[in-house]
């Protein structure tokens, strides 16, 4: 690939290692290596085979010492790093004033930074350093851009097609202000609450929380799709402008309590439970319609809980109804208990 579209954008780097990069890329089992990696990445595993044969001409090998940065919170940048080997940490910076806030590690294997390759947000959303030595891979949006248009386009990727939608949504603030879930609250406080929000991309099959798991985010669906299980029951299929996870962030019990997947590449705008409750605070009419909204969802939960627990009854012991003490003895155990 051309020089000036693989490196264009990217940090300074050092050109005898991608020399050697590109020549053992000539040996089929460092190639076929490769191969098994990417297929590993949702985002590549969905791309056309001539595609992923092409990308290893595109990338940009990088050494990094430990605590080395790979980008910083708010930051531009259009390019992203696969990691290799060693161990990477995301961070949120929500005070100036205190440390960066770490939420996530990425580990061989893993990504970071696609939103800007893929130009859903211009800014980088968290911070990116080095937890211990490691290898990656940087991948420029120009030199990924030009595989895409020579290896078929768009037509021949339907993950990226579905992906384009998503461009530049992340920083369209009247457009969350418009989302469904903030239509009974006070202008103010959706801008306030902006200031704080953490845009995330999730694949298909990747999940936002899982049942039982302490749970201290909420999140707003701002573009795609999710699916709602309880157990290995699918209870719902939810798209754009529902808000999930505000149980656990505003009630005494952290547990979630239902697991919550992508069915399509959903861009989510995630919320700190410690900044919600501050900015609600100053907000106290959009205090009231959020609790009356949150009781009113707990207790539709807590009647399904209720429910289940009838079913569950009634498929052990037969038809709920009162029975008699010697009718329970029976049904359980078979036989006539004499009760006295």
């Amino acid at each position: 690939m051309d020089t000036h579209l693989r490196s264009h954008g990217l940090p300074v780097h050092d050109k005898d290692l991608v020399r050697k990069w590109d020549k053992s890329m000539q040996s089929p089992e460092m190639r076929r290596d490769f191969m098994v990696l990417l297929k590993k990445i949702v985002l590549f595993e969905a791309a056309p085979e001539a595609l992923r044969q092409s990308l290893c001409e595109a990338v940009v090998p990088m050494d990094l010492p430990q605590g080395a940065v790979i980008f910083r919170q708010n930051q531009p940048g259009d390019w992203m790093c696969i990691v290799l080997s060693g161990r990477l940490e995301k961070t949120i910076l929500r005070d100036p004033a205190a440390p960066p806030i770490v939420f996530g590690e990425v580990s061989p294997g893993g990504i970071c930074g696609d939103m800007g390759m893929l130009g859903v947000s211009e800014l980088r959303s968290h911070g990116c350093h080095c937890a211990e030595n490691s290898s990656v891979l940087l991948l420029s949006r120009l030199a990924f851009d030009a595989l895409v248009d020579m290896k078929g386009g768009l037509e021949e990727y339907p993950l990226l097609k579905h992906l384009e939608k998503m461009q530049n949504l992340s920083g369209d603030t009247d457009a969350f202000c418009d989302l469904p879930c903030f239509a009974k609250m006070e202008r103010a406080f959706v801008k306030h609450t902006c200031e704080h929000l953490e845009p995330r991309l999730y694949y298909p099959g990747m999940a936002l929380m899982k049942e039982g798991e302490m749970g201290f985010e909420m999140f707003i669906v701002h573009l795609g799709k999710v699916e709602v299980l309880k157990g290995s029951k699918k209870v719902a299929e939810l798209g754009g402008g529902v808000v999930l996870g505000d149980v656990a962030v505003f009630g005494s019990d952290k547990r979630r309590t239902a697991t919550v997947k992508c069915v399509e590449p959903t861009l989510i705008y995630v919320l700190n439970g410690d900044i919600v409750h501050q900015t609600l605070d100053k907000y106290p009419e959009t205090k009231k319609v959020h609790d009356h909204d949150y009781i009113t969802r707990l207790l539709r939960f807590e009647l399904e809980k209720v429910a289940e627990e009838v079913d569950h009854l009634e498929n052990f012991y037969g038809k709920c109804h009162p029975m008699r003490s010697e009718e329970v003895g029976h049904k359980v155990f078979g036989r006539d208990l004499d009760v006295k």
